[in-house]
């Protein structure tokens, strides 16, 4: 019989892990979408039917539900949809939010900038799901 987690320790290590998978996801778009902008010449009008555009529509919308999917997964021994919904809400829009810094990011640093938050972030997200998966014992 496994031990039942702490549901707030579980929560504390659920929501950073969605926000950290978020926000890698996020500097990949903003990845994409410069690389896209590089290869084609410049519009004098917005157009949203370009290829960058549909990347940063399609691909923020994605990541926000990667995040929230990634919560969602974490929580399960939760058991009970509804928190487990809200909170990968809180950490799909927490992962929008906090994803903002890829915007100086990228002016400061470039596009290795943002290919270097994207792997930090991952690396985070990659370490806090392997703290959450190692529970400690039942007594």
């Amino acid at each position: 019989m496994r031990p039942t987690p702490d549901p707030v320790s579980l929560v504390l290590r659920a929501l950073p892990f969605g926000v950290a998978v978020g926000i890698a996801c996020q500097a990949m778009v903003t990845w994409t979408v410069r690389t896209l902008q590089t290869a084609a010449p410049p519009s004098p009008t917005p157009a949203l039917d370009s290829p960058a555009a549909l990347v940063l529509l399609f691909g923020t919308l994605a990541g926000i539900l990667v995040a929230g999917a990634a919560a969602w997964w974490m929580l399960t021994p939760i058991g009970n949809p509804w928190r487990q919904a809200m909170l990968a809400i809180i950490a799909g829009l927490g992962s929008f939010a906090l994803s903002l810094i890829t915007l100086p990011v990228d002016r400061a640093l470039g596009r290795p900038g943002l290919l270097m938050l994207a792997g930090l972030s991952g690396l985070v997200a990659i370490l806090l799901g392997r703290r959450a998966g190692s529970r400690p014992a039942a007594p």
